[in-house]
């Protein structure tokens, strides 16, 4: 593949990424626009322009996309089967075109969340199929195969630019407080314009696999120039057979048999690995990080009430920013250490941003939850998802993805729906007799993520066998 193409298709691929981090925060900053318990009707619209949502229904809302990503990542191994990976990619841009719709002419929670649930799937789908995806390019060409990890990260890059660009647009439609009314639904209508552009341009696109197939005749072999995957053809099927599904079958030779989640866990040399994925996954979601980007807003507001909007764009601008290094260390510092150095520093910000939170401190809280969100941008954020394509062999790794990402958003979903209980219940609030009032103590759920994040720094110390 062509460097030029090979550009185009990472980019292409990692727009479905970017539906995964908008849609992960775009309830975020216009909370106040959306909730509220008389909803009213201007004229001449029959839409109302907030809906009538509680905390704990916008709680239940902000979830269910986790619910759909988790349907998403169970199907994605089907998907693959049935549309190949590049066809499974187009998917997520109709799935998500289609909750847009949903969510934007919701005329009630109900329907909100049915669009939620929807862009779930696509998004869920899609953080499985876009790693392998952005590998099996990587294998392309000798040249690119140098640039692996460069070429991973940029989908932890598109999911930071999807967080950054919802806050952004939030702090930007619905103003400083986000409690402009009715501008919400401009906010949920920007990823479908986005979709819309993808749908429109997958024609363009040619997979790894599909440019092989076409270059080639019965007597000629793949090569780098042609857009092979730089070996002979039996290498290329191996490659890309199991991901590409019947674009990438080769006449010579019958496409491998992609291995199925039950055979890979009863295989001694594979099971291993494929579990240590999944509790990669499960570590990224149970560090806290997406409680921080799910509720960062009525997390800071008390503590800051006329800026924690503006902390929280900021907090996800340096979510992106960070996440840039990360394209370069990837393949000179290699995947242990970025993770090793990533956890501590996590670690240690969480211990800090507990404090802070408990004791008050305005300054103390706002750097260490931004150093937080720098710390897992440089290594447990864009790490995971390449293990997932690295520890395990080709036709493992559609089943394999299945797992890891499964088990991501079930920890993601138990992290969204669970985060502000368990938040009240381990603090208490300052006027005993209005439950609702600010709290004390509400800094000591970030000490339960520090202790998840010290077992899983000592996991990646004793148990990845890699650099």
């Amino acid at each position: 593949m062509a460097d030029k193409q090979a550009s185009l298709s990472v980019l292409w691929a990692c727009v479905s990424s970017w539906y995964y981090g908008y849609h992960l925060s775009e309830l975020n900053f216009p909370v106040n626009s959306l909730t509220c318990l008389t909803p009213a009707f201007p004229e001449p619209s029959r839409l109302p322009l907030c809906l009538d949502l509680d905390s704990t229904l916008y709680g239940l809302v902000t979830a269910i996309f986790t619910v759909g990503g988790l349907v998403g990542s169970l199907i994605s191994s089907w998907v693959v089967e049935k549309e190949g990976i590049k066809g499974g990619i187009a998917w997520t841009g109709y799935l998500n075109l289609i909750g847009v719709l949903g969510m934007g002419i919701a005329p009630h929670w109900i329907l909100l969340a049915l669009g939620r649930f929807t862009v779930g799937v696509a998004s869920g789908i899609a953080i499985c199929l876009v790693p392998p995806y952005l590998s099996l390019i990587a294998r392309s060409s000798p040249q690119l195969s140098s640039k692996s990890g460069q070429i991973g990260t940029m989908n932890q890059l598109a999911i930071v630019l999807g967080i950054c660009s919802a806050q952004i647009a939030g702090l930007l439609l619905t103003g400083e407080k986000g409690d402009i009314p009715g501008t919400w639904r401009y906010v949920v209508a920007i990823s479908g314009v986005v979709a819309a552009i993808q749908i429109t341009t997958a024609g363009l696109i040619v997979a790894p696999g599909e440019t092989a197939h076409r270059s080639t005749t019965p007597t000629e072999e793949p090569d780098a120039e042609r857009g092979g995957l730089g070996g002979s053809s039996e290498e290329h099927d191996e490659a890309a057979s199991p991901l590409l599904g019947n674009a990438a079958t080769s006449s010579s030779k019958p496409a491998e048999q992609q291995l199925t989640l039950r055979s890979i866990l009863s295989n001694p040399s594979l099971r291993g690995s494929a579990l240590l994925t999944a509790t990669f996954m499960a570590i990224q979601q149970l560090s806290g990080v997406n409680a921080v980007m799910f509720y960062s807003t009525p997390v800071l507001r008390p503590l800051l009430p006329t800026s924690a909007g503006v902390v929280g764009v900021g907090i996800t601008i340096v979510n992106a920013v960070m996440t840039l290094p990360a394209i370069f260390l990837m393949d000179r510092l290699g995947r242990k250490t970025l993770l090793l150095m990533s956890i501590a520093g996590m670690a240690i910000n969480s211990t800090l941003l507990a404090i802070g939170l408990n004791d008050h401190h305005q300054a103390l809280s706002a750097f260490s939850i931004i150093a937080f969100i720098a710390s897992f941008s440089v290594g447990l954020g864009p790490v995971p998802f390449l293990l997932v394509s690295e520890l395990v062999p080709s036709p493992a790794v559609p089943a394999v993805s299945s797992l890891a990402l499964s088990t991501n958003w079930t920890t993601n979903f138990l992290i969204a729906i669970l985060f502000l209980p368990i938040r009240d219940m381990l603090s208490t609030p300052i006027d005993p007799r209005d439950p609702v009032s600010d709290r004390k103590g509400e800094g000591r759920v970030f000490y339960v993520f520090t202790a998840v994040l010290l077992a899983g720094w000592i996991l990646v110390w004793r148990g990845l066998r890699m650099k």
